[in-house]
């Protein structure tokens, strides 16, 4: 709280609002603050902004620039004043009395949106050689010479808004240079092997149940595969075995090549899609077993369901003692995590085989495990949870039973998720919520200076 105040990020405050904070030990033994906004969010009017297209910011770097530099501003959020009359909706309670904070919080709905009108704005004097989605800035030239003078345009104007960069996070004058889940060179834009890694990791059946699974857990995508039927009929001519004659299984070279033409199916066109359509909602099916979480992102275009992300990994032996709805929780967590990108500033529809989940965004679950998790996914619009029934979550509880080990910096213990003891210090309780007798307009609304 000192570091707070004497950096100016925060003030004292006599606001009727207060929302709950705590502290997240990180990796380092040092720890996150997070204030829980989520009655805030309730009630606050969604900026509408658009984000920048996806698709059209990837296709503008795809005319053979060389030099490419990606920059990272240090907590860009906290380097964005807000508007004073907004500062009393931010106030939290602490066990020092009642803070507000003078710049744009984390987990408010609208920060994402703010953040990135501010930085467009910015930067749009440097628009031919820049792009800026969100807290990704990227600058691309056709040679040496000519980045360095981009470089120092995009230097300049972020000095003359007094932003301050992240150098170990900042790459300088490469030839390639992963941007929006893509690797982009002078020669190709390719997506990034992560999004389809779950996929491409799963090993070929070597038992008739590992066969069922797998055939199984693609049955949900029957009716968008064309020639579903006929592609996979190999595989189900040696599942469909009665109990007499499972000895019987055999996995030949007509079955083989079945399960690859159906993982390549999952991995392409149309199926799956390179960008998120805009406009359209995204939707988050996660799912947990005793090893592993699962999680597919997708769209319904058209009455049609395509893929944008798969994500499969092993849970760590700490997480394995995670009761059911903490794994269920993580399993969204993580997901949100490792999708960031693709998902931050969309309306998103998130969907789980876990009832008691399904009141995670609107209240607190009683666990402090989860409501830790739920604060740390409140930067994300989630519109609503859906419960759906076990046989329609087939290819994310596949993935979760068929993870894959993914060292990917994300473990528990780096947000405080790794155990029940008093590493995670609660700083005060949801007990004083927002006002509710305020009728104005502007208690729905939050703006910043930009």
């Amino acid at each position: 709280m000192q570091e707070f105040l004497k950096a100016g990020l925060i003030s004292e405050s006599h606001s009727p609002y207060a929302a709950p904070a705590i502290l997240v030990k990180k990796k380092d033994g040092s720890y996150r603050f997070v204030v829980d906004y989520k009655k805030l969010n309730l009630i606050t009017i969604k900026d509408s902004s658009p984000l920048p297209n996806m698709e059209d910011t990837i296709r503008k770097l795809g005319q053979c620039y060389n030099y490419f530099s990606k920059l990272d501003l240090k907590s860009g959020f906290y380097q964005i004043p807000i508007n004073n009359a907004d500062k009393a909706k931010t106030a939290f309670v602490t066990p020092f009395g009642l803070y507000q904070f003078n710049v744009l919080p984390m987990g408010l709905k609208n920060s994402p949106p703010t953040f990135q009108k501010v930085m467009t704005d910015t930067l749009k004097s440097c628009r031919k050689f820049s792009l800026v989605y969100l807290d990704d800035i990227i600058v691309f030239s056709k040679s040496f010479d000519e980045h360095l003078y981009h470089l120092e345009r995009v230097l300049l104007a972020l000095q003359t808004k007094h932003l301050i960069l992240n150098p170990p996070k900042c790459v300088f004058a490469t030839n390639q240079i992963d941007y929006l889940g893509h690797t982009i060179s002078q020669r190709h834009i390719t997506p990034m092997k992560e999004k389809i890694e779950a996929i491409l990791q799963i090993k070929e059946p070597r038992s008739l149940a590992q066969a069922n699974k797998f055939i199984g857990a693609l049955s949900w995508y029957r009716k968008f595969i064309p020639h579903f039927a006929t592609i996979a009929a190999p595989i189900h001519a040696v599942t469909n075995l009665t109990k007499d004659k499972r000895h019987k299984f055999k996995w030949n070279y007509a079955q083989s090549k079945a399960f690859h033409d159906l993982k390549r199916m999952l991995i392409t066109e149309p199926l799956f899609l390179h960008y998120p359509v805009e406009d359209v909602s995204l939707m988050l099916t996660t799912d947990a077993s005793g090893i592993g979480i699962g999680g597919v992102l997708q769209q319904e275009v058209n009455g049609e369901v395509h893929n944008l992300y798969y994500h499969s990994q092993l849970m760590t032996p700490c997480e394995r003692k995670y009761s059911a709805i903490e794994k269920e929780a993580l399993a969204i967590y993580k997901c949100f995590a490792r999708m960031r990108t693709f998902m931050l500033g969309r309306n998103i529809i998130l969907r789980t085989d876990h009832c008691p989940l399904c009141h995670i965004m609107e209240k607190t679950v009683r666990n402090a495990r989860v409501d830790r998790i739920t604060h740390l996914i409140q930067e994300f619009n989630i519109d609503k949870v859906i419960h759906i029934k076990g046989r329609e979550n087939c290819l994310p509880d596949f993935l979760s039973r068929y993870s894959n080990e993914n060292n990917d910096d994300l473990f528990e213990i780096d947000y405080g998720l790794e155990s029940k003891d008093n590493s995670n210090t609660l700083i005060s309780s949801p007990s004083k919520l927002i006002p509710t007798s305020s009728s104005s307009r502007d208690n729905k609304t939050f703006c910043t200076n930009s």
